[in-house]
């Protein structure tokens, strides 16, 4: 199986050199590595040229650097890159980290031998402390707040975002991406898609790549207050597009009160509570739609969810 590695870059000059290194001597191991695509988000620094460089000195991988005119997101990035891609499989990565020079082996043997794998993600481990983990993957409890895996399971409900592989044809039968999304809740979003469209999303352990939390995160209060709003509506958009009436009538009011009780304990969070929930209503038939789309591929129920432990109690 052949795969194509998707970069979505926003102001990374900082990591720049080190991601392509890793990237190029990962992909001199194997044969099945045929392009790097990098996706830039309008990026204001100089580090376009860096990659430009490696596209005029590299012939394998092939190197393309598609340039969009404006911020539209990391979804969208996505969705652009996955239309271009030309392989089976495709590796989703953030523009800071680096990988092991091995890191794609063991994911394209799980793909090889589990046939109903969707999406596989590396063992994520911090860029400042390469022995300390960082992320297993994601759980999430009954509300859609996230939860670590912390019992190291193979098995999980959705990536961590910085770094995952996906099955190509299956990403865009269940829909890539959400557009609306423009950044965070996206992988819980698409794990609890794959599963419900009846795919699973596991961890490879053996794989390894390190990423800088936040590295090309802008540090301004401005961005901070976007993050909280853009991380409580997509929350409740991800549980409204997908789980059945039953739950809904349970779960959309508990996860109101939890809501009002975070609102409560800061007026800066209140703000960002109340603008996600204007927004979700302004939005009320874009959302009725993506539900109506995806129900048309939901071939499990989210109690076997619950049954098989990928969704946690709310504690």
């Amino acid at each position: 199986m052949q795969i194509s590695i998707i970069i979505i870059n926003r102001n990374s000059r900082l990591f720049a050199n080190r991601l392509m290194e890793t990237l190029i001597s990962s992909c001199e191991r194997i044969e099945k590595c045929s392009e790097i695509i990098i996706v830039d988000n309008a990026s204001t620094d100089n580090c376009l040229q860096v990659f430009e460089e490696y596209s005029k000195k590299i012939r394998r991988p092939l190197i393309k650097i598609i340039r969009l005119k404006r911020n539209a997101g990391f979804c969208y990035a996505v969705n652009v890159g996955i239309a271009l891609a030309r392989s089976q499989l495709v590796a989703i990565l953030n523009p800071d980290l680096y990988v092991d020079s091995n890191w794609l082996i063991p994911i394209l043997r799980v793909f090889e031998t589990l046939p109903r794998a969707g999406i596989v993600q590396p063992q994520i481990y911090w860029y400042q402390y390469p022995e300390r983990v960082q992320s297993l993957g994601l759980y999430a409890d009954i509300i859609g707040n996230y939860k670590d895996n912390k019992f190291g399971s193979k098995v999980i409900l959705a990536p961590f975002g910085a770094a995952y592989v996906v099955r190509r044809d299956v990403f865009m039968k269940i829909g890539s991406l959400d557009p609306i999304y423009f950044m965070y809740g996206d992988e819980l979003d698409l794990g609890l898609r794959m599963w419900l469209s009846g795919w699973m999303v596991v961890l490879e352990p053996r794989s390894r790549v390190y990423h800088y939390m936040g590295g090309i995160t802008p540090p301004s209060a401005y961005f901070s207050n976007l993050k909280y709003f853009l991380m409580r509506r997509n929350q409740i958009i991800t549980l409204a597009k997908l789980l059945s009436l039953k739950y809904l009538l349970i779960i959309l009011p508990l996860l109101f009160v939890v809501n009002i009780l975070r609102g409560i304990q800061s007026r800066q969070e209140l703000r960002s509570i109340l603008a996600a929930y204007m927004n979700i209503a302004r939005n009320i038939r874009y959302i009725t739609i993506k539900r109506y789309q995806y129900l048309k591929v939901k071939v499990l129920s989210e109690s076997k969810l619950h049954r098989w432990g990928l969704f946690r109690p709310l504690i």
